[in-house]
């Protein structure tokens, strides 16, 4: 993928300089919104959802921060003393993480991770960033591969928020109710970044309800051991275990 191409990873490493212009977010349907800018993508501790504040201090030993960005999870965690490594498939998402003081960050993608597992006690995927994942298919088969190489006493901390009460970005009524009409997962939303000149790729992004998460995860060989958060539109963390 080109800087072009990368238009979000292009944002985060302008913002790691000083920028302030925030992204701009393309729904597939031409809807276009304002995006968050780098005060939440590059928040610290007291700009974070409450969800996150709250599980924080529950992530110890060797974490892996998935979709890590310009690393505001890694650097909070470096401050107290937890060995994370970040970890991006976007080139410019990495240079902008080592830039702001992220001492281990790989360039890698989640799907090209195996054995290197392992080694891990807790993946973190806040941000919302269990829609890395795209689809519930796709959660489940990777839910499944992170089972077969982690540990028996690994955690997965994901973050989502359900896509009914207004909380989800890019997110309506009129969009979740077509995807039913199709077939969809109600919280599926394909994106585009537009950032300066650049517009990035497509991709495919997954919001779950509370209880979408409890059905995709059974059976992976994970359980929800915990569901972390305030109200029903509110981000919250869903901690799980192995079965």
């Amino acid at each position: 993928m080109s800087s072009a191409e990368d238009a979000f990873g292009l944002a985060l490493l302008d913002w790691s300089h000083g920028a302030t212009a925030p992204e701009t977010v393309e729904r597939d349907d031409g809807y276009m919104e304002e995006g968050a800018g780098p005060e939440v993508y590059l928040a610290d501790i007291d700009g974070w959802p409450d969800a996150e504040r709250e599980v924080l201090g529950r992530l110890r030993g060797r974490v892996l921060d998935v979709g890590c960005g310009a690393g505001r999870v890694a650097l909070e965690l470096q401050r107290r003393r937890v060995h994370v490594v970040g970890l991006d498939g976007s080139p410019l998402a990495v240079e902008a993480a080592r830039l702001r003081g992220v001492k281990d960050v790989w360039c890698q993608n989640m799907e090209d991770l195996g054995v290197e597992l392992s080694s891990f006690d807790a993946l973190v995927l806040f941000g919302n960033n269990f829609g890395l994942f795209a689809t519930p298919e796709r959660a489940r088969a990777r839910l499944v591969a992170w089972a077969e190489a982690t540990s028996a006493e690994c955690r997965l901390f994901v973050e989502s928020t359900a896509p009914y009460f207004g909380g989800a970005p890019g997110m309506d009524r009129t969009y979740y109710r077509r995807n039913v009409q199709r077939g969809r997962s109600p919280g599926q939303v394909r994106l585009r970044y537009h950032y300066g000149g650049a517009v990035g790729e497509w991709f495919s992004w997954l919001f779950v309800s509370r209880e979408e998460m409890r059905r995709i995860v059974r059976g992976t060989g994970w359980h929800v051991a915990e569901i972390v958060g305030p109200g029903p539109g509110d981000p919250y963390v869903a901690i799980l275990a192995k079965d």
